[in-house]
């Protein structure tokens, strides 16, 4: 054999020697005794902590958010794709992140896109909100707004007859209120009226004067109530303006209140409240309630828990000041 072949084969033979001595050499004593993995790794991977905590956690010190979340529609979104990573909270970590940015973060999965299903809830940010972020009107446990409720399909006169029983004497002849303290409904939405009297009657909304009044009334009581008080003009004598200012109350409602009940109190969503022309003392007393928790509402708990006494004399007193009738253009009808 020529010595160049046999130095070839030498250096062949020796390469495959040093091969097999290397993979006897390098690979782990453990590996493919269950599979195609070190045997080893699989108590390596049990004794690290989960990155993931899953929503599980959360529940022990944050029951009323996990009883929030679990029973509505993000309950499917668990808590660190918006917190991120749990490992190590609480005993290392003092406190997860609370999104600032809500309208970036909410627009991964809500921003309008074709290739995404219509069932997904989507929208355009800047139409939809003006640029607001998503918690001015959003609770992120729970999402979906109060709906509009059925057609209110209430009979004004038989609601006129209830009124006088029942009402009247708290919120007027007319839907005034002669107390400052208590609220003006004439003029109100109707679809408001229908699910703030179904709350207190059901007790998912309680006062100790509305909760045992509204147990009393029937859904037809309730219907013609609604449509009675709708039916009514809202304009009345100019009450106790507060102590608010009515500029900074202005600046605030644009920043707190605007998305979801309009510039001046007018809201667009007839499930909501119009808050134009109310009485300023019952508007304070009601946010401080929402900010303490003796009313229960997600979306107006979170905002409310943001104002001071001032900032809630001050949205008070913008409020009360403004006209509780649209403004319309010369000529057009209301």
């Amino acid at each position: 054999m020529p010595k160049h072949i046999l130095r070839l084969v030498m250096l062949i033979v020796a390469g495959f020697a040093i091969a097999v001595l290397a993979k006897w050499y390098l690979t782990d004593k453990s590996f493919y005794r269950f599979g195609h993995y070190r045997a080893d790794s699989v108590v390596e991977v049990a004794a690290q902590e989960p990155v993931i905590q899953t929503p599980r956690r959360c529940q022990t010190c944050h029951s009323e958010r996990h009883a929030q979340w679990s029973a509505n529609n993000h309950k499917t979104v668990i808590c660190e794709v918006c917190h991120g990573p749990g490992r190590g909270h609480p005993q290392r970590v003092a406190k997860l992140t609370i999104p600032a940015d809500t309208t970036k973060l909410c627009t991964l999965c809500h921003q309008r896109m074709a290739a995404r299903p219509r069932a997904q809830p989507q929208i355009d940010p800047v139409r939809h909100s003006g640029g607001a972020q998503c918690i001015v009107c959003h609770n992120p446990h729970a999402p979906k707004l109060a709906g509009v409720v059925a057609k209110v399909e209430g009979n004004a006169a038989a609601g006129s007859k209830k009124h006088a029983a029942s009402c009247a004497s708290c919120h007027g002849a007319a839907g005034i209120s002669p107390n400052d303290t208590w609220p003006n409904l004439a003029g109100q939405n109707a679809a408001y009226l229908v699910r703030i009297l179904g709350a207190y009657k059901s007790g998912d909304q309680t006062d100790v004067m509305m909760s045992p009044m509204a147990k009393t009334l029937t859904d037809t009581d309730i219907q013609n109530l609604a449509a009675y008080y709708a039916s009514l003009s809202c304009e009345a004598p100019p009450g106790e303006m507060g102590r608010g200012d009515n500029v900074a109350g202005k600046f605030l409602a644009a920043k707190n209140c605007a998305a979801c009940h309009g510039e001046t109190g007018i809201t667009s969503n007839p499930a909501w409240p119009k808050l134009a022309g109310q009485k300023s003392a019952y508007l304070a007393n009601v946010l401080k309630s929402f900010r303490g928790g003796l009313r229960k509402d997600p979306t107006m708990g979170g905002v409310a828990r943001g104002l001071s006494d001032a900032d809630i004399d001050n949205l008070a007193a913008f409020y009360a000041a403004q006209s509780c009738e649209p403004v319309t253009e010369p000529g057009k009808p209301k």
